[in-house]
């Protein structure tokens, strides 16, 4: 999809200041001196957790560039700026109607190279009411090479007074010389205690299951928002479970459980988040030196994982995260899944 801008949204799609933004003091210091010194590059990647403020923080940004409050450049001295949030480039931006705002979603399940060439048609024009044009592409890492390799050639030559701003998780699942050709900002992980704070006044979730979610979700609200959902708990005690008889477990019975998983409709990527929460809660209760392993983590499992040593944890973790990156990139449901659930198996057995 390539049309003009929606709402600005913040960690969960509600509307948010750049100012506001929660944890993310050093993207915020850097992008108001970006805008204090007039000084902005061409294009900026901004990696992260989705669920983490990139999309709103993309928005804010592309009303804050383009504020007719703010003198263009409003110098070194002066205080970080926010948009003003009133003119009548904040609000068309806000409401969605401006036409120097242009956002790339994926077509399907890619970004296609119609999309890019028809961009770079709108960009042998002048913006009509902007200081910068602003294009935002959002999940850059699922262009198609094609189309990457389209979008690069416009960044290596960035037409004057456009800003292209990409949104990805990570920077490693970009051609390289696109991500060469960005400023880089890497987003952190929100805190539990926020997270807690907006599922209890805006989703009605108890204190002690909010702050369960919480921890489950890793930073993200989007995710807080999905655990949120009556069954998704009940199909995180289902994914413990599981883990709970790959111990001792016969390869045949292993090799049914993993086809048996891989058949149903559910996120397999949510799934391996639940194990990675299992592994995040083991490695806390270590730092904390608790007399019993996994403590705060899932009852479920605590015992399975009381004599896992500190270097298995890691390199599950570590398995789990390549295994929930080549999703993404639409790796083999089933392969993926033996090989994350084989490594686990491995390490309990001992």
């Amino acid at each position: 999809m390539l049309g003009k801008a929606r709402h600005a949204a913040g960690a969960g799609g509600e509307l948010m200041a750049l100012g506001d933004l929660p944890a993310q003091d050093r993207v915020k210091r850097f992008l108001g001196l970006l805008v204090r010194t007039g000084r902005l590059p061409h294009a900026l990647l901004f990696s992260g957790l989705p669920g983490i403020g990139k999309k709103a923080a993309a928005l804010e940004f592309a009303k804050l560039v383009n504020c007719l409050e703010l003198p263009e450049r409003p110098g070194p001295a002066a205080a970080p700026p926010d948009c003003c949030d009133v003119c009548a480039s904040c609000h068309k931006i806000t409401a969605g109607t401006h036409p120097d705002l242009i956002r790339i979603a994926r077509d399907g399940t890619y970004i296609k190279l119609a999309q890019i060439q028809e961009l770079r048609g709108r960009l042998r024009y002048n913006p009509v009411a902007a200081r910068r044009r602003v294009i935002i592409i959002e999940d850059a890492q699922d262009l198609k090479e094609e189309a990457g390799n389209a979008l690069l050639k416009l960044l290596e030559e960035p037409p004057r007074r456009n800003l292209f701003l990409l949104l990805a998780p990570e920077p490693q699942m970009l051609l390289g010389t696109i991500v060469s050709r960005c400023c880089h900002l890497r987003f952190q992980p929100l805190p539990e205690a926020w997270i807690e704070r907006r599922l209890i006044e805006d989703h009605q979730v108890d204190q002690a299951a909010a702050a369960h979610i919480a921890r489950l979700s890793g930073g993200s609200l989007s995710q807080a928002r999905l655990w949120a959902e009556p069954d998704r708990l009940a199909r995180r005690q289902e994914v413990f479970r599981r883990i709970g008889t790959l111990k001792g477990q016969s390869m045949m019975d292993f090799f049914a459980l993993t086809e048996k998983w891989a058949k149903e409709d559910g996120d397999l990527e949510q799934d391996l988040d639940c194990i990675k929460f299992w592994l995040r809660e083991l490695l806390h209760s270590r730092i904390r030196k608790s007399s019993s392993a996994g403590q705060r983590g899932p009852g479920e499992l605590r015992d399975l994982g009381a004599g896992l040593a500190a270097e298995a944890i890691f390199r599950l973790h570590a398995e789990l995260d390549r295994a929930c990156r080549g999703l993404r990139r639409f790796a083999n449901k089933q392969l993926t899944l033996e090989g994350v659930l084989l490594t686990l198996k491995e390490v309990l057995d001992g």
